[in-house]
């Protein structure tokens, strides 16, 4: 996990036929806009999975998490398997909120992507 003040940042990259969006730092108000542009910007590619990486997430408001449920709907309108990599701070937030039966959700990105082939 990052660390509080950690800058915020988001890549994108190409797994095989997959997209994997790596997201690290604090997800507020402020930063969400850019995490939903992003998601839209991979989900654009209408890849067959979509990893989106959070482990490195130190902070993720209601409004980011509200973003993921809107990711959800978008990957189901494309036909992708929408799968979130989280760690224990992630975890237990989407568990406490009840999107743990919502997202797959995976320890790591290679853990993700490896469902794939399982």
């Amino acid at each position: 996990m990052a660390a509080l003040g950690e800058p915020t940042g988001i890549s994108l990259r190409r797994d095989g036929a997959a997209v994997v969006l790596t997201a690290h730092g604090e997800f507020d108000a402020l930063t969400t806009p850019e995490l939903r542009a992003t998601i839209r910007e991979a989900l654009l590619e209408a890849p067959p999975v979509l990893v989106i990486d959070l482990t490195h997430v130190a902070f993720f408001a209601s409004a980011a998490i509200s973003a993921l449920v809107e990711a959800r709907r978008a990957a189901d309108d494309e036909d992708t398997a929408l799968r979130l990599a989280v760690g224990p701070y992630l975890d237990r937030t989407l568990n406490l909120v009840g999107l743990d039966t919502v997202f797959a959700l995976y320890p790591s990105a290679t853990a993700a992507l490896a469902a794939d082939s399982t």
